[in-house]
């Protein structure tokens, strides 16, 4: 991963125990951020701006559905019942989770940690290593299992198109839903089955928009 990267990696889980956005602190993040991206390995390619607006809401229209499978999940493993999170709309809250958590973790956890894995480990192991390290910074056992379980989706994606931007569109697409519609979905949600089939549809579209396009990766 490289310095860049480890640095970055440590201080986002400093943030994410609720330094977010605080000076200093939160000067050396964005420090970091903007190093990991000037050094930031050319592993993927640019997505169609097409392709990457359906991204977006594909995950935006997502969150019934990816909400509805955590709870059978969390449910299944016997976790108690979660205590809804309280998002404010904030600007900051904007900020944090709609422009700079998908653009810095997708650049870490996916362009760069999963390549990185997969040399080593192969593609499926590399695939779960990653989406744990993803979430497990997130402490709390129902945000480590929703965090997981998006780690993975979003690196499936990456491993099958190359296109870090359609992963940090998505990414940006979910948690702006989750500010938009609130925890659980309280507005402007579609039911969680609808939720799923308008998501992959959305994600079928903007795959095919990349299929063939000049700027695609060569096989692995």
């Amino acid at each position: 991963m490289g310095v860049a990267g480890l640095l970055l990696a440590s201080v986002w889980c400093l943030l994410l125990l609720g330094a977010a956005l605080r000076a200093p602190l939160g000067a050396t993040y964005l420090g970091c951020a903007a190093l990991l991206v000037w050094t930031r390995p050319r592993a993927g390619v640019r997505a169609p701006p097409l392709a990457a607006l359906l991204a977006g809401a594909s995950g935006f229209v997502a969150l019934p559905a990816w909400l509805a499978l955590v709870a059978l999940t969390g449910d299944a493993l016997g976790l108690p019942a979660p205590r809804p999170p309280a998002l404010a709309a904030t600007p900051a809250s904007w900020l944090a989770h709609v422009a700079l958590a998908p653009l810095f973790e997708e650049l870490l956890y996916r362009e760069r940690l999963l390549p990185a894995l997969r040399a080593r480990l192969g593609a499926p192991l590399a695939l779960v290593v990653s989406s744990a390290a993803f979430a497990a910074p997130h402490l709390e056992a129902w945000s480590v299992l929703t965090t997981f379980g998006v780690g993975l989706a979003l690196g499936a994606l990456f491993l099958a198109t190359r296109r870090i931007g359609l992963c940090v569109a998505a990414h940006a697409g979910l948690n702006a839903a989750a500010l938009v519609s609130g925890l659980p979905p309280a507005r402007a949600a579609l039911p969680a089955g609808a939720s799923a089939l308008v998501a992959c549809a959305l994600l079928a579209f903007a795959w095919a928009r990349t299929r063939g396009d000049a700027a695609s990766p060569p096989a692995a």
